[in-house]
């Protein structure tokens, strides 16, 4: 046990490739990196002007996306500690979001019930899913990375 955040921590992933590193989010507005079994954070990122409420690792664990209360997601590259581009679209707090299996997409759930499908590389929006009639609390990419699952809290998944 530790203190990752100097206030509440509302999100952290396990990167999924080696299961040895974490990333948390927090009220704080930082983004943190661990070694997992280490309690000294390995790098500290910032940028966001609000609460983050989601982060998740890019496949290769080379990048790190955060999703905070104003709608934004930042992308980070975690080789050179810089943030590599912003992501603004949605209307209110990122939910969820997961990078895409195998290329550079990115697909976001929000509380303003929008899904976003991004393009990291061309920092836009390609696609907006609408459909949920209420906040967008997980998202997911099939396996192959065809199908994007997605579940609300109005109690339905689509």
């Amino acid at each position: 046990e530790f203190t990752a955040h100097k206030s509440n921590v509302n999100s952290l992933a396990l990167g999924h490739k080696s299961g040895r590193v974490l990333v948390t989010g927090g009220d704080d507005k930082k983004v943190n990196l661990w070694a997992v079994g280490k309690e000294r954070c390995i790098m500290s990122l910032s940028g966001h002007t609000t609460p983050i409420e989601c982060v998740k690792f890019g496949q290769n664990e080379d990048f790190v996306g955060a999703g905070s209360q104003t709608g934004a997601i930042k992308i980070w590259d975690l080789e050179h500690a810089k943030l590599l581009r912003t992501l603004t679209g949605h209307k209110a707090g990122i939910r969820c979001m997961e990078f895409h299996p195998y290329g550079e997409l990115l697909t976001s759930g929000s509380a303003d019930t929008g899904i976003k499908l991004w393009d990291t590389k061309r920092k836009g929006c390609i696609f907006t899913y609408k459909g949920h009639d209420e906040a967008v609390n997980s998202v997911k990419f099939s396996p192959d990375g065809q199908w994007i699952a997605s579940a609300g809290d109005e109690g339905t998944i689509k």
